[in-house]
């Protein structure tokens, strides 16, 4: 539902009584009715809110429109505007400004409470006994904890998104949103940030595109059962500038030890996050297509390829001499960048196709309805828990121009050509292939970060046409505000939050390179290193559009690297 928060220490000077007394007010039996919007916590609003609960798809999840008190939550917002500072936070699966966790708003010195006090209500209010009965009432979860509070403010401005996972870390069984846009103000679906759910095809794997979208309104609380490989969500970008989707969202947990309902053996079957599942092998394109012949020359071309190369090449690239220079760089350095790969002929004709499709359907800094760009040779590729993006569909009898030069550029990608001119830049023996050709979407598509489970060293190999209509644009591109940068990450440190993600910017960063138009890179991606390409914005000026390959090398060229 939200990013890990990061938390913020509790104050050292408060005595370890005070924060009895202030944690004693969660788990007090006073009635907390009042602080809740009139009759919602009387049966007759329970059951109705627990039918509609029962009855829902794709999953088990409400919305109830109007939860607290008016006058206590518009108090919370202002305090919120007011007293709290808020961190961006940006990975390969968010873009959001957030506080710490409210958790530790019991160690605040007594005057910062004081500041906070609405805020401290409204939080002991979600996690009185009355509530978490209410809760359990509705979701049929069993008991849930009051001792373990897992709660942040979340403020998505223009820009901000979440991409889509299952909430599955720790002990957590139900998560809840608790909206606080602008009271007096009307929320347009238009403006973007709706929590949106998949269905799954199987457990464990989403479909491509949610069944339920859910626009955030002034005081509404939408809520769902965690449950392991089926609770997949996402929070739509948020477009306009000057509209926050300010909320408040968080878990309620399983009992904890010594807690009524506890279960050790529950506590101990932990599903495995987000994070952990995409760290694990997976296998989400085409296995490697085999060379039939594991030999090649990696001194020189031969005039036949030569010849072969120079029908889509920038004859730049055919130079004996250049390529020289660049098998010293990737030497150097384990990557390489072409610029103007494509001839000046051929380029033109891929720019003005995909610069017209993306006129066709797009539209400037809105997000596009899901199932934009299907058809014409073209479908959504997922699934969306590890990425999303549109590539060629099987059937091509009736493709478009567009398809059909991405299917003939593929295709030679594929070709021994290729492959000897590859191994002459690299010094490297491509043995296999695998590969695709790929269009990612303003305000939709994106690849989660994923390990190389190889064992061994591959050679990525991705041509990138970002639509680029003048100078401008690219300027946004290499600028990476509009993402769609490609990113290589070290491994993470077995030691780490299981549930936090790296962002670009952090000391695991080992390359990054934003989307450029007519560029050819390779990479040398080492055993055990991440990457992602980060998640197109509807602010971008276009799609990105490439065709990105993998290629699988002998073990003998990994030992002598």
């Amino acid at each position: 539902m939200s990013p890990t928060p990061a938390t913020r220490p509790a104050n050292d000077s408060v005595s370890e009584e005070e924060r009895i007394t202030k944690r004693q007010k969660i788990t007090s039996t006073e009635s907390v009715a009042h602080q809740f919007h009139d009759g919602l916590m009387e049966n007759e609003s329970l059951q109705t809110i627990r039918k509609a609960f029962m009855e829902s798809k794709p999953y088990l999840h409400c919305k109830i429109d109007k939860l607290m008190n008016d006058d206590l939550l518009r108090r919370v917002r202002k305090e919120i505007f007011n007293e709290l500072h808020f961190t961006l936070k940006e990975t390969d699966i968010y873009k959001v400004h957030q506080t710490g966790d409210l958790a530790n708003l019991d160690g605040l010195p007594k005057d910062e409470l004081n500041r906070l006090s609405s805020l401290f209500e409204l939080r002991n209010a979600i996690y009185s006994p009355e509530f978490r009965e209410f809760i359990s009432s509705v979701t049929d979860s069993g008991p849930l904890s009051g001792s373990k509070t897992d709660m942040s403010i979340n403020n998505y401005k223009e820009g901000c998104h979440l991409l889509n996972h299952d909430d599955v870390i720790g002990t957590r069984r139900v998560s809840y949103i608790l909206y606080l846009t602008d009271p007096d103000e009307p929320w347009d679906p238009k403006y973007g940030g709706a929590l949106e759910l998949y269905p799954v095809i199987e457990k464990g794997t989403p479909a491509n595109e949610p069944t339920v979208i859910i626009p955030p309104q002034w005081n509404q609380f939408v809520m769902f059962t965690v449950q392991p490989g089926h609770s997949f969500h996402s929070v739509e970008e948020v477009v306009p500038e000057g509209k926050p989707r300010l909320s408040i969202s968080g878990w309620f947990h399983i009992p904890q030890e010594g807690e009524p309902g506890y279960q050790k053996e529950r506590e101990a079957g932990e599903s495995k996050s987000s994070l952990e599942q995409l760290q694990e092998e997976n296998d989400t394109s085409a296995n490697y297509v085999h060379y039939s012949s594991p030999k090649v020359d990696d001194e020189t071309l031969s005039e036949e390829t030569i010849k072969t190369l120079s029908h889509w090449m920038n004859p730049h690239y055919l130079n004996i001499k250049i390529l020289k220079q660049m098998a010293e760089r990737f030497y150097d350095e384990s990557a390489v960048q072409c610029k103007e790969i494509l001839n000046k002929e051929l380029f033109a004709k891929f720019q003005a196709a995909t610069t017209k499709m993306d006129n066709e359907q797009l539209e400037k800094g809105l997000i596009a309805p899901h199932g934009t760009g299907v058809g014409e040779g073209w479908e959504t590729y997922g699934p969306p828990h590890r990425l999303r993006y549109m590539t060629l569909s099987q059937d091509q009898t009736k493709a478009g121009e567009t398809a059909q030069l991405f299917a003939d550029l593929k295709s030679k990608f594929e070709s021994e050509a290729f492959r000897q001119w590859l191994a002459v830049v690299a010094q490297l023996k491509p043995q296999g292939y695998r590969g695709q050709a790929r269009r990612f979407r303003p305000g939709h598509d994106y690849t989660l970060a994923t390990t190389n489970t190889r064992g061994q060293a591959v050679l990525d190999v991705t041509f990138c046409l970002a639509t680029t209509p003048n100078a401008q644009a690219n300027a946004l591109w290499e600028s990476g505000e509009c993402g769609g940068y490609e990113c290589y990450m070290s491994p993470h440190d077995e030691e780490e939050d299981p549930a936090t993600y790296k962002a670009a910017d952090e000391e695991g960063a080992l390359l990054t390179m934003t989307a450029g138009c007519n560029e050819l890179s390779l990479v040398l991606r080492d055993a055990g290193v991440m990457r992602f390409i980060k998640y197109i914005s509807a602010r971008a000026p276009g799609s990105r559009w490439d065709v990105a390959f993998e290629y699988d090398l002998p073990e003998e060229e990994e030992e002598d690297e």
